[in-house]
């Protein structure tokens, strides 16, 4: 059983997982809020009509009959997704089509750590090959929510974003919140359930400045430019290799998120364990959709 919810609902019981993993997510598919504990993950709250900054973009790439990069928004007011709560056990799916792709979301959290995994199913609904990749963007602020509250920007100059090269996931960003709360550092690491090609630490790679007169994001077209800028917006965003789909083909693409409650040394190589052990999770994921 499912109920199919308004663009204004907020999901008000937030869906909860592991370690004290809980996300709140809009009615739009937007994410409201995401708390472990007492460590507010993401950077900014999103509402019902602006969304927020977290979000995945599908992309289709050029061919022989378009030119060009076109792409969409999956999640908030902007988006073609219908979203869904299923009853049965309290996960969160979106469902739409955007130029003969049908798609389907799945947000699954972890059972058994703070992570969570967003799954996308992609069928080609048309009569030729689409190259389509997908992009993943999440603000990060890993601090206390009164902390985050008062300056958002502070918080954010401290967010130390290391990306890293894993044999089997390619480029994840691991990021480590250097101003410590209660002597904690809270750290995450998030990748590609596939491969990661390119990769952003900063919504002014994303996004840039030209977005704001209505101009597409910068990186949604010409693709996220794999490297480190730590400014005023942490926000880490990948970007999975590129998929073809022949007609009538289906392909399953995601991210995975990892989140520690205290990371004490700094982020190193030894950190791509975390990567690895997210493989046990990631069948685990794809056992449940």
């Amino acid at each position: 059983r499912s109920t199919l919810f308004p663009y204004t609902t907020l999901f008000r019981s937030p869906y909860r997982g592991a370690a004290g993993l809980s996300i709140e997510i809009n009615g739009n598919g937007s994410t409201r809020r995401m708390d472990c504990a007492d460590t507010l993950i993401n950077l900014f709250p999103g509402n019902a009509v602006e969304g927020g900054p977290a979000n995945l973009f599908l992309r289709r790439h050029a061919s022989s009959a378009r030119p060009g990069v076109e792409f969409t928004p999956l999640l908030g007011p902007r988006s073609p997704t219908r979203v869904q709560l299923r009853e049965a056990d309290n996960r969160w799916v979106g469902k739409g089509a955007w130029h003969d792709i049908r798609y389907a979301i799945t947000l699954t959290l972890s059972e058994t750590a703070a992570a969570w995994f967003w799954q996308v199913t992609l069928e080609n609904l048309g009569e030729a090959e689409q190259e389509i990749d997908l992009i993943y963007a999440q603000d990060l602020a890993l601090s206390p929510y009164g902390t985050v509250r008062l300056n958002e920007y502070y918080v954010s100059q401290y967010v130390d974003h290391t990306p890293l090269a894993h044999g089997a996931r390619g480029c994840v960003v691991a990021s480590r919140q250097n101003l410590a709360a209660n002597g904690r550092h809270p750290w995450c690491v998030i990748g590609s359930l596939r491969r990661g090609a390119a990769f952003a630490t900063d919504a002014m790679q994303v996004h840039g400045l030209a977005s704001r007169e209505g101009v597409a994001p910068l990186a949604l077209v010409a693709g996220l430019p794999s490297q480190r800028l730590q400014h005023e917006h942490s926000m880490v965003a990948i970007q999975d290799e590129r998929l073809r789909l022949q007609p009538r083909a289906a392909g399953v693409l995601g991210f995975f998120a990892l989140l520690k409650g205290d990371h004490p040394a700094a982020t190193s190589l030894e950190d791509l364990a975390h990567v690895d052990y997210m493989e046990i999770g990631r069948a685990s994921c794809r056992e449940r959709v």
